[in-house]
């Protein structure tokens, strides 16, 4: 009798704990379910960094005064490259003849002080004592101090001639045009007690190194939303965050079709971005998977399109469009292009015409896809027929 009463209580205990099990597999289950995890992806200075930290805007937390401190540096920093790259035009363009006497003397200041720290960074470079990381975070400092103590100079310029002459060459060099904002605003942002305003840290141009993640409880699901670097020396990180996505977000910068890559001078932006759009797009990871294009800087493409012809690239001499609605067509029709199964672009992409910058405008798209991300996600889990 004792020992079939302790083979009873081992069978239900064993019973007890299979069901224990089954639970927190069933909870496990159900919480994966309710978790949808996102990438976004994109060439560098697409603007996916951009709507990463819109997404925080919508749905996150506040920044920290320390993260605040530090965007402080680099819009500082941003400025500091702006102006490199304006001397740069100016110089190329032989625009120095429209300098008046108190602009040129403003404008060799300023050359005479980045051409000095060049040959600092130059030797520090070659001495190898400094680890990379370390390299950039001493340039961006040094550059943010560089922008206060040429403040005066720096706006002198801002109001000449000759920076509006340049400005419109300005797609040669890869300035990035939302910088423009910070030397219309440097007498705020230069001032000891500056912190930077949503404005400020959206525009704020820092490379994206690693892979971010960030999570937001949104209608009861949770989204996983990572960002990486879009340049071609980080895009080898992308690869271990290709299980189990449940979409993608390609960002592309609609703007760029006449620009040229930062680390290859020769390769047209939008045409490594095509490229760059047909290896995810077909990639097996993504098999069923909703891709959301966001076709990005629409505004600067369209301020764009009154003085740079898409037809004159080489890359895009088939176009034959007269309006900014056949241009936006056209390049739709290139990513559409781009899908090997020319079926799927109808059942997997969405396309979106966003402005980054623009808090109002990501949330209204925003709202679009993550209502396509949850049909999506419940077709997956055989709740929608």
């Amino acid at each position: 009798m004792g020992a079939c009463s302790s083979a009873h209580e081992e069978t239900a205990r064993l019973k007890k704990k299979n069901i224990d099990i089954e639970r927190e597999i069933a909870k496990a289950q159900l919480g994966e379910k309710n978790r949808v995890k996102i990438l976004l992806l994109g060439a560098g200075e697409s603007g996916k960094s951009t709507v990463f930290k819109q997404l925080r805007i919508i749905y996150g937390t506040p920044r920290s005064p320390e993260d605040l401190k530090l965007y402080s540096q680099v819009v500082r920093h941003n400025i500091t490259v702006l102006m490199r790259k304006i001397l740069q035009l100016i110089q190329k363009f032989e625009l120095t003849s429209l300098l008046t006497k108190d602009e040129e003397a403003a404008f060799d200041m300023m050359r005479a002080s980045y051409m000095t720290r060049a040959e600092r960074q130059k030797k520090v470079r070659e001495n190898g004592s400094m680890h990379p990381s370390q390299l950039a975070s001493r340039q961006m400092f040094g550059d943010a101090e560089e922008c206060v103590l040429l403040k005066e100079e720096i706006k002198i310029l801002f109001r000449s001639e000759t920076w509006t002459a340049a400005w419109l060459k300005r797609s040669t060099v890869n300035i990035v045009d939302g910088h423009k904002l910070f030397v219309q605003q440097i007498d705020e942002i230069t001032a000891p007690d500056y912190v930077p305003t949503v404005d400020h840290v959206l525009n704020a141009r820092l490379r994206t190194t690693a892979v971010m993640k960030e999570e937001y409880k949104i209608d009861d699901l949770v989204f996983e939303i990572y960002d990486a670097g879009g340049q071609r020396s980080e895009r080898k990180k992308w690869l271990p965050n290709f299980t189990g996505v449940d979409a993608v977000i390609f960002v592309a910068a609609l703007s760029e079709y006449d620009q040229k890559l930062a680390e290859a001078t020769v390769i047209n932006r939008m045409a490594e971005t095509l490229n760059l759009f047909k290896s995810i797009c077909n990639h097996h990871a993504f098999t069923g998977s909703p891709i959301l294009l966001f076709l990005n800087k629409q505004d600067l493409f369209l301020e764009k399109l009154e003085i740079s012809n898409i037809q004159d690239q080489i890359e895009f001499t088939d176009y034959t469009g007269s309006t900014s609605k056949e241009a936006v067509e056209y390049f739709i029709q290139k990513f559409r292009d781009m899908f090997i199964d020319q079926l799927d672009p109808d059942k997997r992409l969405f396309t979106h015409a966003t402005v980054a910058t623009n808090t109002k405008n990501i949330e209204f798209v925003w709202d679009s896809c993550k209502n396509i991300i949850c049909e999506q996600n419940l077709r997956k889990c055989m709740f929608v027929y």
